[in-house]
C-alpha cells in the first residue's frame, strides 16, 4: 500500500518538474525583481547581523517577508545573482508544497487516487506557473508551504488522544502558522480554515474550538495591521481609495467568477492584469453581473453543507483563502493575479477529484472511459503550462505577452521598453515608449525613460524636452533633474547642470550621483573648491567611495597638494585593488615626481587589470622610451594607436621616438599626423620644425 502511495506521488512529483521545466532557462525580470532580488542589498549579507537586519526591515516592495528574503539570501550565497539558482529553487519548493498538498488530500480523503488528481493538477495547472516562473513570488510558494504543513499538522491534531500529543502538535501547528506569516501576510486566513477542519471533522464542542483559535487570530491581527501599512507606505491603496462601495464589491465578485472559470479553462494567461482604467466612472456590465453566479454558488454550498461536507471544505477554502487578494480589501493595483490562486485551488481541486473517484466507484464500467478522458485533460493542461512557462524567460517576452493580451495598457510598454533600454535596444524602446505616451500622456515615467532613451543614442535635445515635460507632470522626481544635469553637462552647459543637480539634492538629499556629477560638472568650470566639498560629500555618504576618492586626488593634484593627492588615491586602491582608473592617476602623479619605477608599476598594474587604458601605455611608453626600451616603447605606442586611432598624444610621442631614433622623416610623418588630428597641437608644431631643420641639415 505505501509503496503504491508513493509510486503515486514520484510519478505526480516528476510529471510537475517535466512540464514546468522551461523556468530552468529563465531570466529575471524587471518587475519587482530588481527591487526584491538583484539590487536588494538586504540578501547579499548572510552573517548574523544580516540576517537580523532581514527580519528587523519593516516592509519590501509593501511587504514583510522576511522568510522569503531569507531564502533568496541563501540562493545568492550558493552562485550569487545567477537566475538558475533562483528559478530551480523555486521548482523545488513548488515540489515540495505539490507534496504536503498530495498528502493533506490523503489524509483527508483516504484514498491515494483523489490525492493524485488534486496534486497533479495543482502541480501543473497553468494558473499556477506565474508563482513557480516568477522569481518575485516566491512568497506564495513558501507561505503555502508552511500553510498545508500546518493543516497537515491540525489533522493529526485532531486525530490524537494523548494529551501531551495533543499539545505539542498544537504548538506546531502555531509555529507553523508564524513561519506561513512571515512568508505572506495572506496566511491570516489560516484560522478560518482551520474552522473548515473543525467542520469536516464534525467537531461539536464550539466553546473548545473559538478558545483554541483564539492566540491564531490575534496573530492574524497583528499581521494585517502590519500588511495595511505596508501597503500604504507603497500607495498599493491609493487606486482604490476613490472607488464606490458597490465598484469596490464588484471586483472583488469579479474576481471570484473569474478564477472560478480560470480553474476549468485557464484562457487568457498573463503575468499582468490590468485594472480597468476607470476610476472614478462605471465598471464595465460583466464586473456587476459577477455578483449573482458567485452568490447562487455560496448560497448552494450553505444550503449542501450538512450532508455534503467536502463540498462545503472545498468551495468554503477557495472563498476563504481569496477574500485577502480579492480586491474588496485594496491590496495591489491589478484586478486579478494568476498567483493569488496558488493555494485556493486546493479546495477546488480537492473536490474535484473526489467527484471523479466517486464517479468512477458509481460507474465501474466508465472507469478507463474517465481516466483517459482526466489524462487527456491533465496532458493539455501540461502542455499548455509548458508553453506559457516560456513567457517568463526574459522582460521581452514577458511584456510582450501582457501586450497581446492587453494591447491599449501603457504600463506594458513602459516596462518592455524599459528592458529594450537596458538591452540597448534604443529605438525599440522609443516606439514603445511613444506607444505608451499616446496610451497615457499624463504618465511622466514614460517621458522620463523615453528621455533616457534618447541621452543613449546622441540625441540631447530630445532628451532635455523629454525630462522637461516629465517635470511638469510630477515636480518632485528627483531622478528627472539628476539626469537632464548629466544631459547639459554632456553638452558642457555646466551652470545649467549645476542648477539640475542641486535641484536633485533638494528633492533628494543623500543622493550621492547627484552630488558626484555636480563635483564633475564644478571641476569643469574649475572650481575645484566647491568640487572638492561635494566629493567629500559622497566619501561620507560611504558610496562609490574609491571613485570619488580617486576624483578628489585628481583635484588635489591639480591643486599642487601632491601628498593629500597620493593619500586619496592610497586609500582609494585599498577600498578597491581593481580600480584600473587609481592605478593611472596615481601613476601620473609619480610621474610628474619623476618617480619613475613607481609610476611604471602602477601603469603596468592598471594595464593588467584593463588593457584598454589608453592613458596607461602611453605613459608607459613615455617612460621605457626615457630609460632606451626603444623596441618596447614602439609596442606601447603601436598598441594605444590600436584602442584609438584618432588620439593626437599618441602620434606625437610616436615621432618623438622616431626623433631619437634619427629617423627624421618617419618623425615628421608622426608629427604630420597628430597635427592633423589636433591642428593647434603646439608640442608637435614644435618638434616638427624641429626635425624638418634637422633633416635639412643632413
Amino acid at each position: 500500500m505505501y509503496k503504491k502511495t508513493y509510486l503515486w506521488l514520484i510519478i505526480t512529483l516528476v510529471v510537475t518538474f517535466l512540464f514546468l521545466s522551461p523556468n530552468l532557462k529563465s531570466n529575471f525580470l524587471n518587475w519587482d525583481d530588481p527591487v526584491y532580488i538583484t539590487t536588494n542589498q538586504l540578501i547579499k549579507d548572510t552573517s548574523f547581523s544580516g540576517v537580523k537586519k532581514i527580519f528587523s526591515t519593516n516592509e519590501v516592495v509593501g511587504t514583510y517577508s522576511p522568510l522569503v528574503l531569507l531564502s533568496w539570501s541563501i540562493d545568492y550565497k550558493i552562485s550569487q545573482l545567477n537566475p538558475f539558482t533562483f528559478h530551480l529553487f523555486n521548482i523545488l519548493y513548488h515540489l515540495a508544497v505539490v507534496a504536503l498538498v498530495f498528502y493533506l488530500a490523503l489524509l483527508l480523503s483516504k484514498r491515494v487516487e483523489v490525492a493524485f488528481i488534486a496534486s497533479l493538477l495543482f502541480g501543473i495547472h497553468p494558473m499556477h506557473v506565474e508563482t513557480v516562473g516568477w522569481i518575485s513570488a516566491r512568497k506564495d510558494l513558501i507561505y503555502s508551504l508552511f500553510f498545508f504543513g500546518a493543516l497537515i499538522i491540525y489533522h493529526f491534531y485532531l486525530e490524537s488522544k494523548n494529551k501531551r500529543s495533543s499539545r505539542r502538535l498544537y504548538l506546531t501547528c502555531l509555529c507553523l502558522f508564524c513561519l506561513s506569516l512571515l512568508s505572506k501576510g495572506t496566511a491570516v486566513m489560516l484560522p478560518f480554515v482551520l474552522l473548515l477542519m473543525d467542520y469536516l471533522k464534525k467537531r461539536k464542542n464550539i466553546k473548545n474550538i473559538l478558545v483554541e483559535k483564539i492566540p491564531f487570530f490575534l496573530l492574524s491581527l497583528l499581521f494585517v495591521y502590519i500588511a495595511i501599512i505596508g501597503q500604504a507606505s507603497e500607495g498599493a491603496i491609493d487606486n482604490a481609495i476613490n472607488m464606490t462601495t458597490v465598484n469596490s464589491i464588484s471586483v472583488g465578485f469579479y474576481g471570484y467568477i473569474i478564477y472560478l472559470i480560470k480553474a476549468i479553462i485557464p484562457f487568457n494567461l498573463s503575468g499582468y492584469h490590468p485594472y480597468p482604467d476607470m476610476i472614478g466612472e462605471q465598471l464595465p456590465w460583466y464586473f456587476y453581473v459577477s455578483a449573482t453566479p458567485v452568490i447562487a454558488l455560496f448560497i448552494v454550498t450553505i444550503i449542501k453543507a450538512r450532508t455534503k461536507r467536502f463540498l462545503g471544505f472545498g468551495i468554503m477554502f477557495f472563498f476563504i483563502t481569496l477574500v485577502p487578494v480579492i480586491q474588496v480589501l485594496p491590496f495591489g493595483t491589478a484586478v486579478i493575479a494568476e498567483r493569488y490562486t496558488y493555494l485556493p485551488y486546493f479546495g477546488l481541486f480537492l473536490l474535484f477529484a473526489i467527484w471523479i473517484v466517486r464517479a468512477i466507484d458509481a460507474y465501474r464500467k466508465f472507469e478507463k472511459p474517465i481516466w483517459i478522458l482526466l489524462s487527456s485533460c491533465i496532458i493539455m493542461l501540461g502542455i499548455r503550462s509548458f508553453q506559457y512557462s516560456k513567457t517568463y524567460n526574459n522582460s521581452e517576452v514577458f511584456w510582450s505577452n501582457v501586450i497581446d493580451k492587453y494591447p491599449d495598457d501603457h504600463l506594458a510598454y513602459l516596462n518592455r521598453g524599459n528592458f529594450r533600454t537596458y538591452q540597448q535596444h534604443y529605438k525599440e524602446a522609443i516606439n514603445d515608449f511613444n506607444k505608451g505616451i499616446e496610451l497615457n500622456p499624463s504618465d511622466f515615467s514614460l517621458l522620463y525613460n523615453r528621455g533616457l532613451a534618447y541621452s543613449n543614442i546622441g540625441e540631447p535635445v530630445k532628451a532635455v524636452k523629454d525630462y522637461s515635460e516629465s517635470m511638469i507632470l510630477n515636480p518632485k522626481y528627483a531622478s528627472n533633474y539628476l539626469n537632464r544635469g548629466i544631459v547639459f553637462s554632456n553638452i558642457k552647459n555646466y551652470d545649467q547642470a549645476i542648477k539640475d543637480f542641486s535641484n536633485t539634492i533638494v528633492l533628494s538629499p543623500e543622493n550621492y550621483k547627484a552630488y558626484y556629477n555636480r563635483a564633475i560638472a564644478f571641476k569643469s568650470k574649475k572650481m575645484y573648491d566647491q568640487a572638492i566639498d561635494d566629493l567629500s560629500k559622497v566619501i561620507e555618504l560611504e558610496k562609490i567611495r574609491p571613485l570619488a576618492l580617486t576624483t578628489r586626488g585628481e583635484i588635489l593634484m591639480l591643486l599642487g597638494k601632491k601628498e593629500q593627492a597620493l593619500n586619496d588615491f592610497n586609500l582609494a586602491v585599498n577600498l578597491n585593488p581593481k580600480g584600473a582608473t587609481t592605478y593611472v592617476k596615481r601613476g601620473l602623479l609619480h610621474l610628474g615626481e619623476n618617480k619613475f619605477q613607481l609610476a611604471r608599476r602602477d601603469f603596468e598594474t592598471a594595464i593588467s587589470i584593463d588593457n584598454t587604458l589608453i592613458e596607461a601605455f602611453i605613459n608607459l611608453g613615455v617612460i621605457v622610451m626615457n630609460n632606451q626600451e626603444f623596441n618596447k616603447a614602439m609596442d606601447y605606442f603601436n598598441t594605444a594607436q590600436k584602442l584609438n586611432p584618432q588620439n593626437h598624444i599618441v602620434y606625437y610621442n610616436r615621432g618623438l621616438l622616431q626623433l631619437l631614433l634619427k629617423n627624421y622623416t618617419l618623425a615628421i610623418e608622426e608629427f604630420n599626423k597628430s597635427l592633423k588630428i589636433k591642428p593647434d597641437f603646439a608640442s608637435a608644431s614644435k618638434d616638427r620644425a624641429y626635425t624638418i631643420k634637422l633633416l635639412e641639415a643632413l
